[in-house]
C-alpha cells in the first residue's frame, strides 16, 4: 500500500491542470513585441465579477491595479513567463503601456516587451507551475517566423 500511495503523490505534478486559458496575439516589430493575453469567456465573468468593485462591468483605475498586481505583476519573479533571447543576449522582460480591457465579454491584458532585433530571435511563453496555458491565436510580423506550440505554450524563432 506504501508503495501505490508513494507512486501517486509523486506522480501528481504530472497530472497538473492550468487555471488559466489565454488566447494570446502577438505583433513582432523590430523594436517592440507587442502581447494581448486575452482570458477565456468563462474566467473572464469570474474575474471581473471579483474585480469590478462598482459592478459597472468597466475596470476602474483601482480595480485595473488590483486586478494587475493579482494575475500580472506577481510573474515578474519568472520573467512574466516569457523566453526571449537572440545569439547575443537573453532580454530582461520588462513590460510597459500594460493595461487591461473588458471587450466581448472577455478580459485582456494588453503590454508591450521592447527589444532590438538584430539577428535570430526566440521568443516563448513557458509558466513553469502550469497555471497559464498560453494558445497562439494571431502573430502580425513581416519578418519568417517558425512556430512550435503544445497546449501549453508556444515557441516562435524570428529571422529578420
Amino acid at each position: 500500500m506504501k508503495k501505490i500511495t508513494l507512486f501517486f503523490l509523486v506522480n501528481l505534478n504530472l497530472f497538473a491542470h492550468p487555471d488559466y486559458f489565454l488566447d494570446t496575439s502577438l505583433q513582432i516589430n523590430e523594436n517592440s513585441i507587442k502581447n494581448q493575453w486575452k482570458f477565456d469567456a468563462l474566467n473572464s465573468k469570474i474575474l471581473l465579477f471579483d474585480f469590478d468593485k462598482n459592478k459597472n462591468k468597466i475596470l476602474d483605475g483601482n480595480e485595473k491595479q488590483e486586478f494587475l498586481n493579482t494575475h500580472f505583476f506577481k510573474l515578474k519573479s519568472n520573467k512574466f513567463n516569457i523566453y526571449l533571447e537572440n545569439e547575443e543576449q537573453e532580454f530582461e522582460i520588462v513590460p510597459q503601456n500594460v493595461d487591461v480591457l473588458y471587450e466581448d465579454k472577455r478580459l485582456s491584458i494588453i503590454f508591450d516587451i521592447p527589444f532590438s532585433l538584430k539577428g535570430d530571435t526566440t521568443f516563448c511563453t513557458m509558466d513553469e507551475k502550469i497555471y497559464l496555458a498560453y494558445k497562439l491565436n494571431d502573430l502580425k510580423t513581416n519578418f519568417k517566423t517558425d512556430i512550435q506550440s503544445s497546449e501549453y505554450d508556444y515557441c516562435i524563432g524570428v529571422t529578420k
